[in-house]
């Protein structure tokens, strides 16, 4: 009787008793928020030639909001710690607690989105960047909302890398037409000056390959505008560029596109370079003083030429008597200067002109110029050198024999083969081997004074 009793208390106890589902779960009064840290650098250093490199990341606890309730968390990025303004939100997906940041995206966060534009760089500065990270609770049937909570704020300061100042340079930028054609093609340039004249600006024509080639000078800001040669169709190119490229252009109205494409290999076949200045044919290429530089006797893309250069006057180089295409330099200048889109010498002076396609390289040093053979005393190398006199350079023979002369270049040396740069006087014109047979012998009794004028061309004796 006494068990039977016990049996009805604890019956009635829970029947008393309603089923509550939230008692199965230990929800906290308040959600714990997450815990936000910075792994990696905390200074983002901003390049122009930015690669996708892992930079930081950022990493937070779990927040908590009860047994049994996940999250889904948000990433917010703003340029003010408070948040008060413009908010950048990334959805992140349930129960993660890192998101990896790179640079690809750190830049588009500090200079695209919140940077500031300063018009002393022409650039944006970049800003420093504000994280938190937004935890909502997902919700069931049987419970109410858990809500949401954010995270402490972290921070990643950005600024940009630092380098040399741009320097403006001479550029050459080659272009093909892939679809599309017009009649006839020029180009115009607006910005500091018009470096290609007035509208519609200079005519090019493309090489037998398809290629045009525009020779962009220093002369900045600068903006160049292709056109049917003043016939109504143009489009804007490029807007002051930096660099030398090269273009395919597909022609199209007003949605004509050009993409940027390997450039073509520079040929060291060129069968040509001519010289052009103040003092060399006056800046007209159909002048006779113009410089027809000299072709070095089997080595293909090498050319040389002696002169008497005035500091202070310009000079330049191109492989076709023409303005499209012309050069200040290759991709080494050695013993001369460049300014304005042109070269200079920095004291008058006899110099030796080489330019090298095969290397890329231009040098312009003090001529070197021997006597060889036994009019001049034998035949050892470097022995018989010719004396500078003014504008001319001159040697007196002190035997009798065949006239032979030759240059060299002390930046390009060519071992024992000195026929290679061979010259010789011939009824009062200097005579260049090139890449021609062996020349014409010249016999001379000693003490003849040699005399030759590069410049005029003429050699005489006396």
């Amino acid at each position: 009787m006494k068990n039977i009793s016990i049996l009805i208390f604890f019956s009635i106890l829970f029947m008393g008793c309603e089923y509550n589902p939230q008692q199965l779960y230990e929800r906290p009064r308040d959600p714990i928020a997450p815990v936000l840290s910075v792994e990696g650098v905390t200074t983002f250093v901003v390049s122009e030639d930015l690669s996708d490199f892992f930079y930081s990341a950022l990493s937070w606890s779990k927040a908590d909001f009860g047994k049994g309730v996940s999250a889904k968390y948000q990433l917010q990025v703003s340029d003010e710690i408070d948040f008060s303004g413009k908010v950048i939100s990334v959805d992140l997906g349930r129960d993660v607690a890192m998101r990896v940041l790179n640079a690809t995206e750190l830049y588009g966060w500090a200079v695209e989105e919140f940077g500031q534009y300063n018009e002393e760089t022409d650039r944006n500065d970049p800003a420093t960047l504000y994280f938190r990270i937004l935890a909502e609770g997902i919700s069931s049937e049987e419970m109410g909302s858990p809500g949401s909570v954010l995270s402490n704020v972290e921070s990643i300061s950005a600024q940009w890398a630092e380098s040399e100042p741009w320097e403006p340079e001479e550029l050459t930028i080659r272009f093909r037409v892939v679809a599309g054609e017009w009649d006839a093609y020029s180009v115009y340039a607006w910005g500091e000056t018009e470096a290609f004249g007035d509208w519609p600006g200079t005519s090019i024509q493309a090489n037998e390959d398809g290629w045009f080639t525009i020779v962009v000078p220093e002369s900045r800001p600068i903006n160049l505008i292709l056109n049917d040669n003043g016939e109504g169709q143009q489009f804007d190119f490029l807007q002051d560029p930096v660099e030398s490229l090269c273009y395919d252009i597909e022609i199209d109205g007003e949605n004509t596109v050009w993409t940027e494409v390997e450039c073509p290999e520079v040929p060291v076949e060129e069968t040509a370079v001519y010289m052009i200045g103040e003092e060399f044919g006056g800046w007209d290429w159909d002048s006779d003083d113009v410089v027809v530089m000299i072709p070095v006797h089997g080595y293909a893309g090498h050319f040389w030429a002696i002169r008497y250069i005035e500091a202070g006057k310009g000079f330049k180089w191109n492989t076709k008597r023409e303005w499209n295409g012309d050069f200040h330099s290759l991709d080494d200048v050695i013993g001369y200067t460049v300014s304005d889109g042109n070269a200079f010498v920095e004291e008058d002076g006899m110099y030796m002109v080489y330019v090298n396609l095969e290397e890329g390289s231009i040098s312009v040093e003090p001529a070197r110029v021997f006597g060889m053979g036994d009019c001049f005393g034998g035949w050892d190398m470097g022995a018989y050198a010719f004396d500078v006199e003014e504008k001319t350079m001159t040697h007196t023979t002190t035997g009798e024999g065949e006239l032979r002369i030759y240059a060299e270049s002390e930046h390009f040396p060519l071992g024992g083969d000195w026929w290679r740069m061979e010259f010789v006087p011939i009824d009062g014109e200097i005579e260049y081997r090139g890449d021609g047979d062996d020349q014409e012998r010249v016999q001379v009794e000693a003490g003849k004074k040699v005399n030759l004028d590069f410049n005029s061309g003429t050699g005489w004796l006396e």
